[in-house]
């Protein structure tokens, strides 16, 4: 059987960076090359950038396409698969879309095989931004906790970070309340005085005050 290289990994939950850093002269894989091809552009464009970071299938292609009233260039494949945004085996993926002089960049999801959580240590520019949405669905896993500090952690001082929780149609009252007591916890929302939304790319739930909070027009 032909593995996937898009599902999420189980294994080595206990992520260690080290080994990265203390091989600097490994090679390259295409992801990290293109994530230096993003910070390429990101240093040259004018513009403000917002980048989505989240889960695979957590819907960051359809908020993209939602906050861009449809609008962005050029516009986001939308897929039933697992993970449709696949920047680790093509040389020129499209790395960002523009949308009223906002470089929006649609990140691949993380912790897959095709798309690891180390990669993202190293090599993500996660500096050049000026808002990171962080965009969860379903279970919050130990890499969600793992990436949302990194992102604090790389983006301190550089960026504002939004938490957004997609498929807001599918949650109850006491669903909402008890994700915002778990992320309070896991992801110190209130410590990080973190900006937070539940959103229905289906419905629109959320859409248009996620836009105020961005300047979106």
């Amino acid at each position: 059987m032909v593995s996937n290289p898009f599902k999420r990994t189980k294994k080595d939950t206990n992520y260690d960076f080290s080994f990265y850093k203390s091989a600097p002269h490994r090679r390259k894989s295409r992801l990290e090359e293109n994530f230096s091809q993003l910070e390429t552009l990101l240093k040259k464009a004018e513009g403000r950038k917002i980048a989505l970071i989240g889960q695979p299938g957590a819907g960051k292609s359809s908020l993209l396409l939602k906050l861009t009233n449809g609008k962005c260039e050029p516009k986001p494949t939308i897929g039933q698969g697992t993970d449709t945004t696949d920047w680790s085996s093509s040389s020129k993926p499209i790395l960002c879309h523009q949308y009223d002089r906002i470089y929006f960049i649609d990140t691949p999801g993380y912790d897959t095989k095709a798309h690891p959580l180390k990669s993202y240590h190293e090599y993500f520019p996660f500096h050049c931004f000026d808002t990171v949405l962080f965009v969860i669905k379903g279970k919050v896993h130990q890499s969600d906790e793992e990436m949302l500090r990194l992102v604090m952690n790389k983006t301190r001082r550089t960026s504002t970070v939004v938490l957004v929780r997609g498929y807001a149609e599918d949650l109850t009252e006491e669903d909402r309340k008890s994700l915002e007591h778990e992320y309070s916890i896991k992801f110190k929302t209130e410590k990080h005085n973190l900006p937070f939304f539940f959103v229905s790319n289906r419905f629109g739930e959320g859409i248009a005050e996620l836009q105020a909070c961005l300047n979106i027009k």
